[in-house]
């Protein structure tokens, strides 16, 4: 019976997928895309800046997602940079993914709730963003760490989405562990002397 099921699921999430595949959709782009020749000529840092930036505005302006090929018949990139890119600004929180079905659809992650609901600190060479953004999930408080590079450039080094309702545990139990953490070196420091 579990055979049965498994056989149903997949021959439905394929013809899901092959619908979804026929109903193409046409990418807004960025207006003037490098071609692979003035790619190739960019140093590594500014080649990866670059097609991280292109795929970053092609989720900002499709609203309704983009695949990984949809990508790579937009830009003409590779199909392992696109991936890589596209799991890297997942991993920083600035995308997120869902499947449907055998496919994976990528979406920029939340839009600004209202525009002052965003702020920042800056401790040494990093930068902390706090914004409050909304995205079909619901509304999240998304802290972002970013870094300027050697060229004074800025990166997003990393992100953590709280989802709003869960905030003010989030912070008391951030709270919590400094206090308990820093407690506990105080009586370390208190043991030696």
């Amino acid at each position: 019976m579990e055979m049965l099921y498994r056989y149903a699921m997949h021959t439905y999430y394929r013809w899901k997928y092959n619908n979804m595949v026929a109903e193409h959709v046409t990418l807004t782009v960025p207006k003037s895309i490098l071609g692979s020749d003035e790619i190739k000529a960019l140093r590594p840092n500014e080649r990866e800046d670059y097609i991280r930036a292109v795929i970053l505005d092609i989720l900002r302006k499709n609203d309704q997602g983009v695949t990984i090929s949809e990508v790579i018949e937009a830009t003409s990139f590779n199909r392992v940079t696109v991936t890589k890119h596209l799991e890297y600004l997942v991993a920083v929180r600035e995308a997120y993914k869902r499947e449907r079905g055998i496919g994976t659809v990528y979406f920029k992650n939340g839009k600004l709730v209202h525009e002052t609901d965003k702020s920042s600190i800056t401790c040494g060479n990093k930068t902390y963003q706090f914004f409050r953004l909304e995205n079909p999930d619901g509304v999240f408080i998304y802290i972002q760490e970013q870094e300027k590079n050697e060229l004074r450039a800025i990166n997003v080094k990393g992100g953590l989405m709280i989802p709003l309702h869960c905030f003010q545990s989030f912070m008391k139990g951030l709270m919590h562990f400094t206090t308990q953490t820093t407690l506990g070196e105080e009586e370390k420091k208190n043991e030696y002397q």
